[in-house]
């Protein structure tokens, strides 16, 4: 069975890959849409304070990987889901290498314009970085 990682950050374009990575799904694969959260690799502390700033970073990915299900769901199909801490590129390719993915599929801009001016698009590091073959979609 083929196995698909689909990249979320939000974004119109991250939401035409989840589409696509659908669309495999659709055809048999398993897919499993990730959210990196870069905050997250920083994050260390405890407290009530500390929990609720935890719970206010949570939440957008959160809010994008239910937003995901919905859209499955919506298609008859299933995805697996998951948020993880770290710099995204190289949290995908990690988790891409440990799922064994075949494909990575995300959008071609993400969310942070400027980052993307400032340190260069994910997309562009996952190309060099990635385990597996890399779908960028416009």
């Amino acid at each position: 069975m083929k196995k698909c990682l689909v990249c979320l950050d939000g974004s119109k374009t991250s939401f035409r890959a989840l589409d696509r990575a659908l669309d495999e799904a659709g055809r048999g694969a398993d897919v499993l849409a990730v959210t990196a959260v870069e905050a997250l690799a920083f994050f260390d502390c405890t407290g009530t304070d500390c929990q609720q700033t935890f719970a206010a970073i949570m939440r957008e990915p959160q809010k994008i990987l239910a937003e995901a299900e919905e859209v499955a769901q919506q298609r008859g199909l299933a995805i697996r889901t998951r948020i993880e801490a770290g710099r995204p590129a190289e949290t995908i390719a990690r988790i891409a290498r440990q799922e064994q993915c075949d494909e990575i599929i995300l959008g071609s801009r993400g969310k942070d314009e400027v980052q993307n001016l400032l340190l260069g698009s994910v997309s562009t590091r996952l190309v060099q970085i990635a385990p597996c073959t890399v779908v960028v979609v416009r």
